[in-house]
């Protein structure tokens, strides 16, 4: 992985919303996400969560097996109340911890994150959301240019993958999106989330893209991966890297 996935958007499974599902007094999380994302290069699988509210206080998800993750403010945050919220797993070597034992940590189905909502003091009740979970994990694309470890001109730079139509088992899937991610091989500023770099989402049918003029620096290591994201919002990616001249 190369960005923290907490510094851009996260595509991943949809919201499941039933409104008889809800109190009247429940108040909807605005998202609620939870998809494993799978390393085709490194060979490792985790899972990730993602939630986005105008604020709750404690959340609790929950799913086929019981209760998976807990998550509550203290002190001032407490009161005040917390919005969004990433988290990610470890992220165990294939070779270590075989993907169909990793998938069985957290089942396929539904999962409920449900807490209290807090808005700057003031409670205001129950805050609930539903999310499918798959166990449908594309493979990954395979990068076709640059090559691995080739020096490429600091101006424009085209980089392209194939696509991809099948699943880690050889089931047709459907990619909804690819995420491409660049940036400099270098450790950012310590208080600096993330490092320098671009991300963009792009349409499944796009396997290429011209990176503009003035990004790239002279005589830099950059490394630069591709997510295949597949409609139930599990991600498959592959990396290189590369040097500018």
């Amino acid at each position: 992985m190369i960005f923290p996935r907490s510094t851009y958007i996260l595509t991943g499974i949809a919201l499941v919303l039933s409104s008889a599902a809800f109190a009247q007094d429940s108040v909807r999380l605005k998202e609620a996400k939870l998809n494993i994302e799978h390393n085709a290069t490194d060979g490792d699988t985790g899972f990730q969560g993602f939630v986005d509210s105008e604020g709750w206080e404690q959340l609790v998800v929950k799913g086929p097996g019981g209760e998976v993750a807990s998550f509550r403010g203290r002190g001032a945050l407490r009161q005040l109340g917390l919005t969004e919220l990433f988290f990610e797993s470890v992220e165990p070597e294939n070779a270590d911890t075989p993907i169909e034992e990793m998938l069985s940590k957290l089942p396929e189905g539904e999962y409920t994150f449900e807490g209290t909502v807090m808005e700057n003091g003031e409670k205001g009740g129950r805050t609930i959301a539903k999310a499918w979970l798959s166990h449908v994990i594309p493979e990954g694309p395979k990068l076709t240019a640059p090559a691995q470890d080739a020096e490429v001109p600091a101006g424009e730079l085209t980089v392209s993958w194939s696509p991809v139509t099948k699943s880690i088992k050889g089931e047709d899937v459907k990619i909804i999106s690819y995420q491409l991610t660049i940036e400099k091989d270098e450790e950012p500023h310590q208080h600096m989330i993330g490092k320098l770099g671009l991300s963009m989402y792009l349409p499944a049918t796009v396997t290429q893209i011209q990176i503009p003029r003035g990004f790239l620096e002279p005589a830099t290591p950059y490394k630069w991966e591709v997510l295949a994201i597949e409609e139930s919002g599990n991600q498959t990616l592959s990396s290189s890297a590369f040097r500018t001249k």
